[in-house]
């Protein structure tokens, strides 16, 4: 195994350890010690400027209208890329699922005066349902920029994939509609599923080297 490799893996794990010790934490009756300084903080330190960005992120990655742009997406890089990194997309996109462990843990999301409330069936708030869809959807584009675009093109196209995920995470937080736990939890819970689809976006080809109806389905 390659050195990057190990490190993937490593990185994968740790990121699935701390997600599940940090899953158990949040199961307390209150918020984390911070969480609600660190939410104040964000609140008043988010320039107004970004309002509009983040009205228009909360319209997009809707429950109702998130599952339409992910086939939108999807269909553009089939489009741009071809069938086999749509295909990796759409694995990716499974994968955001994770999200449906918000009704077993059970946690309130802020108030806008930053106090606990109860919790309601279908409101959980960790892990942040954003944050899964960002690092795995978007994480998963930037790689694809990085794979068919070759140059500074492809450099930038994943910078930017990648400064949108971090200000959709920063925006759920500063706007109050999600603790920072819920954030850092739908991070941690998603990279090994990004980690996962990185490595094997270019093995797959290799493991369907002798399944040629396959091969010529995703265009490989």
């Amino acid at each position: 195994m390659s050195g990057r490799a190990r490190l993937g893996w490593t990185v994968a794990a740790a990121s699935a350890c701390l997600g599940v010790a940090l899953t158990l934490a949040v199961r307390g009756d209150g918020p984390l010690p911070g969480e609600v300084g660190l939410s104040r903080w964000a609140q008043a330190n988010t320039p107004g400027i970004l309002d509009p960005v983040a009205s228009l992120l909360d319209v997009l990655l809707t429950d109702l209208a998130a599952p339409a742009v992910f086939v939108l997406l999807v269909a553009l890089v089939w489009w741009a890329w071809g069938r086999y990194p749509a295909a990796v997309l759409a694995l990716a996109g499974a994968a955001t699922g994770l999200t449906r462990i918000a009704d077993l843990v059970e946690r309130p999301r802020p108030t806008p005066s930053l106090r606990w409330s109860n919790y309601s069936f279908g409101s959980g708030g960790y892990p942040s349902g954003h944050a899964v869809f960002v690092v795995l959807v978007f994480g998963t584009l930037a790689l694809l920029a990085r794979r068919h675009l070759p140059g500074p093109t492809g450099r930038r196209l994943a910078v930017a994939f990648w400064g949108l995920t971090a200000l959709t995470c920063w925006l759920r937080v500063s706007r109050l509609e999600h603790w920072p736990a819920d954030i850092l939890g739908g991070v941690l819970l998603s990279l090994p599923a990004l980690l996962a689809v990185a490595w094997l976006e270019p093995r797959i080809p290799r493991f369907l080297a002798n399944r040629p109806f396959l091969t010529r389905f995703l265009g490989l």
